[in-house]
Parts: structure tokens; sequence; C-alpha cells
């Protein structure tokens, strides 16, 4: 009967695991399989499976943790939540599988075979998740020495749990029924949850300071260690009612015990789900950055590429051969203040519509020297609009991708029409394609959405009919 239980047990994990890709769920699949054997062969010799079962689950975890390029302190908090987790939850999970399959002696394998499954594939899932997002450095070095105190202080703490077991601290069920009484207590999961916050939110602002990673290893562990201690007394004496008639230090101490258990599960979902907002919040400015960079290289390339300055260099020279002294002048400060406003709004991410206005009412002033006639520019906006904001020298890439792409002739004039609305303005121009010129990329365009998206989270509208090319930009 127990050779069927054992086939069936590792045809279901194999089955579990064959679909997936990951090198990692071949790794997994095998410590589970490990972990059923040592359970049934420790059973056989009659030989306590706590200590062997400890090392492997940590083992595993460590590897799986490792092979994800995890930070040594997102593996350092799994590998301990998943020892913990494992041992409460494998204290009592056994009995149910037992009632169920009708064999205590194999109940125990098939629970610590579901227990490291289900370990493995979560610490698979999390290290590849937040260590793909987070990509601040640790506060602890990765190393042989940092990974084997990680591990031989997790298993000490295992072990410290195992020998109350063993001294009868701990009878057959006693350990779960303290565990829901506490989960109940309103105000032992507030102390922990809000104390374990406060702590994990003034241990990054340490970090942040650049503060010595001792003082920073003492505040966690005094937190975890005084956190437990407050939420224990609230359970001992049961506050505010002060009705709970345990009186024993026995009694208390089987509370703390298994406050401090939960106070490390609760510290580690808090923890995770902090450095989870703050790798998504990193990740999009380092994204929005990338960004920003990408389109003030677009803004910097098309103001300095050779044909703008051939052209603008050509148009200086006419006017000072023709000795229009006061054009040469106006159009050499128009050219340095369309520099100007480009570096002084460098990393301003909105500028006011009327500066934008000016800016190219600017460039415009420099095009129509080059183009005396076809190009024809009609503005329609209110007063009202010109406080409102948009991305600095949007307005004028869309004039210059108009007159990039377009026949300007006084034969056939290229008209640009801007106007404002209540949420966008509009650059709209009629299609006249150059008939030799180079196609499109939408780079200019795609940059100019990104920067919407990332500081509005509002996209551009780019519409082309058969005789129009629309582009509504958002102002806010």
């Amino acid at each position: 009967m127990l050779h069927r239980y054992v086939f069936f047990i590792i045809f279901a994990i194999m089955s579990i695991f064959r679909r997936r890709i990951s090198g990692n769920a071949a790794i997994i699949a095998a410590f589970a399989i490990l972990h059923f054997a040592v359970a049934i062969i420790s059973r056989m010799l009659d030989y306590y499976d706590d200590i062997p079962l400890t090392i492997l689950t940590i083992t595993m975890v460590i590897v799986v943790a490792m092979r994800n390029y995890a930070r040594i302190e997102l593996m350092a908090i799994l590998t301990l939540v998943s020892t913990i987790l494992g041992f409460i939850i494998g204290s009592w999970l056994w009995s149910p599988i037992a009632l169920i399959v009708g064999n205590d002696y194999i109940a125990p394998a098939i629970s610590t075979l579901l227990i490291s499954s289900v370990t493995g594939l979560a610490t698979d899932y999390i290290t590849r998740r937040i260590s793909n997002n987070h990509k601040s450095s640790g506060t602890w070095q990765l190393s042989t020495r940092n990974i084997t105190y990680i591990a031989l202080s997790i298993l000490v703490l295992r072990m410290a749990y195992i020998l109350m077991f063993r001294a009868d601290i701990y009878t057959e069920g006693l350990l779960s029924s303290i565990v829901l009484d506490i989960l109940s207590n309103t105000w032992t999961m507030l102390i922990m949850i809000v104390g374990n916050l406060l702590i994990i939110t003034y241990i990054h602002r340490l970090r942040a300071d650049n503060r010595r990673r001792t003082t920073i290893f003492v505040i966690t562990l005094s937190s975890i260690l005084i956190i437990p201690l407050l939420a224990s007394i609230i359970s001992y004496y049961d506050i505010p009612t002060m009705s709970n008639p345990l009186t024993a230090p026995i009694d208390f101490l089987r509370i703390f015990a298994t406050s401090l258990l939960i106070d490390i599960v609760t510290f580690t979902i808090c923890y995770l789900v902090h450095i989870s907002i703050n790798s998504k919040r990193e990740l999009r400015e380092e994204r929005e950055q990338k960004h920003r960079t990408e389109y003030q290289y677009e803004r910097l390339k098309q103001q300095i590429n050779p044909h703008f300055l051939f052209n603008s260099l050509n148009i200086l020279d006419y006017l000072v051969q023709e000795h229009h002294t006061e054009r040469a002048s106006n159009y050499i400060h128009k050219l340095a203040n369309i520099y100007r406003y480009m570096l002084n709004n460098d990393q301003k991410p909105l500028v006011k519509l009327s500066q934008e206005l000016d800016f190219t009412d600017m460039y415009i002033d420099l095009l129509k020297e080059r183009f005396s006639e076809g190009m024809v520019i009609e503005r329609h906006i209110d007063k009202i609009y010109e406080e409102r904001y948009v991305v600095p020298c949007a307005l004028q890439l869309l004039v210059e991708n108009a007159i990039k792409h377009n026949i300007v002739e006084s034969d056939n004039p290229l008209l640009i029409t801007i106007t404002a609305e209540e949420q966008s303005l509009t650059v709209k121009n009629n299609l006249q394609p150059r008939r030799h010129g180079q196609p499109s990329t939408h780079v200019g365009l795609e940059n100019i959405r990104r920067q919407y998206l990332d500081i509005t989270h509002r996209d551009i509208s780019v519409q082309q009919t058969d005789n129009e090319f629309i582009v509504k930009i958002p102002i806010v």
C-alpha cells in the first residue's frame, strides 16, 4: 500500500512541474521529492526529521533566490518566513491529510512535500518579480559568509522551537490554537502591522542616510523582539477586558514564542510590500528619466543637426552680405533665445503655454527668413489657455515636423493651424508630402507621447486623413 502512495505523489509532483519552462522548476521539484523521501526514511528509522527538513528548505530557498539574482535581504526574509510558515502549517496540515489518505505514516511526508512545493514556487515568483524590478543595491553584501550566517541563524531559531516541542512546552494542536487566538485579537494584530510598518519606514530612512549596518541590524532585531512582547502582553492579559484566565508563566512563554513567529511573518509581508512599492516607484522614475533624456536628446538633435545650422548660417550670411544689419541682429538674437529657452527649461517637465508660444514664434520667425513665402501659420488660442502648461518644445517640434515632411512653396503653401480647446492643443497641417524626402520614423511623436504619459498620464492624439495631419497634445 505504501509504494502506491509514493508512486502517486512522485507522479503528481512531476505533473505539476513538467509544464513549467523555468529551470528553477526542476530544482523545486527535486527538493520537494527530497523532502518527501527524508520524511519517509526518518519515520522508517524512527528519527526526528525536523532538522534535515529545515536544512533542505533553507537550501532550496537560497538556491532559487540566488538563481533569480535576489538581494540578500530578500533572500534572508524569504528563507526565514519559509521555515516559520512550514513549521506552523506543517504542525497541523498532516492531520487532515491523514484523514484523507487514511495513513498516519505517510501523511507527514505528503504534508512536507506540498509545503516545500508551494514554498519553492512562491520564492521563485517573488524573487523573479521583485529582482527584475528592483535595481538598487542592497545593504548587505552578497557573499558566501553572509549567506552562511543567514542560514545558520535561521537554523538556530528553528532548532529552538524544535526543543520547545520536545520539552512539551507545546502540546499537540496547542500551537495552532494559540496562533488562531492571536490572529483573532484585533489589538495584537494592529500592534504587529502598524509597528512593523513604522519600523520598516524608519529603517528605509536610515538606509537613505547611509547609516551603519550595525545600527540598522540592532534596530531591526530590537523591533522583532519588542513588538511581539507587546502583543504577548495584550494577548496574555486579554487587554482591554482583562478577562483571560491564563496565569502561569509557561502560558506567557507559549504566547510570546508564538507571537514571535507571527511577527516575523508579519514583518516579512510588510517588508515585501514595502520593497515592491519602492521597486515600482524606482522603476517608474528610471523609465521617466530615460524618456526625458531621449526627449531632450531629440530636441537637441533637431536644433544642432547640420541642416538646421547650415540653413541658419546661410541665411545669416545672406543678411550680412546684403547689409541687412538690423535683420541679421534680430536673427542672431532669436537664434540665441531659442537655445536659451531650451537650456532654461531643460529639466522642467512642464512650462506655461504662453512661454511655449513665444518660443515657437521665435522659431517661426527664423523659418520665415528661409521661407519668405509658401508657409502660413494661423493661431487661434484664447488668453485663458495661455496660463496652462505643456511639455517644453512640444509645440515647436510639431511645427518643425510639419515643415520637415511637407512641401513649402509659394504656389503650394503649407498651412499650419494651432488651436486650443478645453483639454488639448491642436496642431493641424495640410498634407503635401515631399517627393524625395525620407519617410517619417515618428520618433519625435513617440518621444512627445512618452513625456505626456510619464508626466500627465494622458496620451497625445495623432490622426491622418487624406488631406490633413492632426496632432493633439494635452494642456494641463
